[in-house]
């Protein structure tokens, strides 16, 4: 019975670690715990507890994961490991960016470089790849994607 515990115990446990120590490695030996706690199950017990057994493990697997992926990432450390809490914006993904909008090239474009549009810094790319000084006044002509062009005025 005390083996049982243990598989059982150290198998849900390795799972869960496996969000810490990604690869693979100790998922598989938490579901090798799982899976061993589930064989020991039969052993020990009469056919319909060993089946108990299992359907004891697969609920207690399902309700860990389910508790783990609910309240996990509002936790100090699943905040601390969650990419997209860290995340910064990039300039262009700014919404106001529009064809026809006016400002100065902080940078000599050469063809890229940063600018000043309407007050707001930007990194933006010289329309037809041309060169574009430093300080020479600019206006954004189209904006694809992620990509602001401009063209000298």
């Amino acid at each position: 019975m005390s083996w049982y515990i243990t598989f059982l115990v150290c198998g849900l446990f390795l799972i869960g670690v496996e969000i810490f120590i990604p690869g693979g490695i100790v998922g598989a030996a938490g579901a090798a715990a799982l899976i061993g706690a589930a064989v020991i199950g039969f052993t020990i017990f009469p056919l319909w507890l060993g089946w108990l057994s299992l359907l004891l493990i697969l609920v207690l697997t399902v309700g860990a994961a389910f508790i783990w992926m609910k309240y996990f990432p509002k936790s100090r450390m699943g905040k601390a490991l969650s990419f997209s809490q860290h995340a910064a914006k990039k300039d262009q993904d700014h919404p106001c960016w529009k064809s026809g909008m006016k400002g100065t090239a902080l940078s000599t474009l050469r063809p890229a470089g940063k600018a000043l549009l309407e007050d707001e810094p930007a990194d933006v790319i010289a329309d037809n790849g041309t060169w574009i000084e430093k300080n020479t006044a600019i206006e954004v002509v189209r904006v694809a994607g992620n990509r602001i062009y401009v063209r000298q005025i």
